[in-house]
């Protein structure tokens, strides 16, 4: 594991770097527009984890800084680069793939006709296409079809999912990319923060009456309406409709093709994570940071220009905000991560004689840790199981199957979580990798502990 861990820092490393590199061509602070995308939940919680979203942002990242030095310098060998990176970009992660439209559009607006460089996206198009092929003649079915099926099917079905899927998606882009908010009051003027502020208190009263999010609701039978929760999704539904006003923002006011390009890239990225993933979650809003984090800073320079000075302090404010929320989310994460391993530790303690009478439920880090100790995932119908045999359930995770009049609880496991904020929690609403809990990234407020149930299958 430390191994793992300290090899995924790699790519954090590179996706930071990029930011920097593309910055520079982008903003006069190129340093502070890397720390306002680094200095975010989803960048942090990311690259502390083993997952390959930061993988996915590093090809990302350098793809576009390499692409366009090549167009801006008639260069042919990093557009070559660029290209070979678009297509490991969309391998790490299939949403890689939007690079090539992306890239394309803001090419055409550079160029302003087709040259010899539509030829190099050949080469992501060649890889996907090998791919797709080898895929299919593995498995009797190409993994990208059947990845963009499988998002089809999961995606909404009825004009009534739109209000939902775009409040939650506003308040993962809000909520991922906090450095905007902190910055908030030195990019806006008095008129735009007050109608933010006004826009707030209506989704404050409104969103625990008037919006259904089926799998959550922001009002509780026994205690009434969930207010800690309503005002931070209100807070970061707001904020996240003031990154999409940024976005289209800068290009109202530059209309030049990078402009174009930072507005595509939030824009495009938002309505993927929103409306076409099988579900919203911070690490789909990800591929949108750096973008933030420069539009930050070419907001707050414009603002210089009109005469608003501001100084180390105030430029550096911000990201002190950021970075608190931040750390304490990962912290939340890195508790919650540990706790799964601590509950397979203490359940093999326990029963460490019996593997093959002892199944558990659930995936995640549970399933990881008791597989690399022995125990055996159950699955419907399973023929492995007998009468007696020990039947493991944690609360925090997917797909459990437990049935009242087929097993019998007897004995329950608590460990401890972080005791102030949540990634993943259903009494703070926190869906950070999958909504099933809540409409928030995160959430901040009194959590609830993890509990492992003891079934006795009968």
């Amino acid at each position: 594991e430390r191994v793992l861990h300290i090899a995924f820092l790699l790519p954090a490393a590179a996706a930071a770097t990029g930011t920097y590199y593309l910055a520079r061509r982008l903003c006069r602070h190129p340093v502070t527009a890397a720390l306002a995308a680094v200095l975010t939940p989803v960048f942090l919680v990311s690259s502390s984890n083993v997952m390959c979203d930061t993988m996915m942002v590093a090809f990302w990242v350098w793809a576009i800084f390499l692409w366009v030095k090549g167009i801006k310098e008639d260069k042919t060998l990093p557009l070559i680069l660029s290209a070979f990176l678009i297509g490991i970009c969309a391998l790490t992660k299939y949403f890689g793939m939007a690079l090539i439209g992306l890239l394309l559009v803001y090419t055409l607006a550079e160029k302003r006709k087709p040259g010899l460089w539509v030829l190099f996206f050949l080469i992501p198009g060649v890889m996907l296409a090998g791919y797709q092929w080898y895929t299919h003649k593995l498995y009797m079915m190409g993994l990208l079809s059947q990845a963009a099926a499988y998002a089809n099917y999961h995606s909404w079905k009825k004009v009534g999912d739109l209000l939902p899927k775009g409040l939650i998606g506003l308040a993962f882009t809000g909520g991922c990319a906090i450095t905007a908010l902190f910055y908030s009051p030195w990019l806006w003027s008095k008129r735009v923060l007050i109608g933010g502020g006004l826009l707030m208190v209506f989704l404050v009263f409104v969103l625990p009456y008037a919006v259904s999010l089926k799998r959550f609701s922001f009002i509780d039978d026994d205690t009434g309406v969930k207010w800690t929760i309503a005002v931070q999704m209100a807070l970061l539904t707001t904020a996240g409709v003031g990154i999409l006003a940024l976005a289209v923002r800068d290009f109202w006011k530059s209309r030049g093709a990078d402009s174009l390009m930072l507005m595509l890239w939030v824009l495009g990225t938002f309505v993927f994570a929103g409306f076409i993933n099988w579900s919203v979650n911070a690490r789909s809003i990800y591929p949108m940071i750096p973008a933030v984090g420069i539009l930050i800073m070419r907001q707050w320079e414009r603002r210089e220009r009109a005469g608003d000075k501001a100084g180390f302090l105030r430029l550096g404010l911000p990201l002190a905000g950021a970075a608190v929320v931040s750390l304490l989310v990962c912290q939340a994460d890195y508790v919650w991560a540990n706790s799964a391993r601590k509950a397979a530790n203490d359940i093999d303690k326990k029963y460490k004689g019996h593997l093959n009478n002892v199944f558990f439920q659930g995936h995640w880090g549970f399933q990881y840790y008791m597989e690399e100790k022995g125990y055996l995932a159950l699955e419907m119908n399973d023929e492995r199981a007998r009468k007696n045999d020990i039947l493991i359930v944690p609360s925090n995770t997917s797909r459990r199957f437990a049935a009242e009049t087929n097993f019998y609880c007897f004995d329950t496991l608590k460990i401890k979580s972080f005791p102030y904020a949540a990634t993943m929690c259903g009494n703070l609403g926190a869906g950070f990798y999958a909504t099933i809990w809540g409409p928030l990234p995160y959430g901040f407020g009194a959590v609830d502990s993890e509990y492992y149930y003891f079934f006795q299958i009968k």
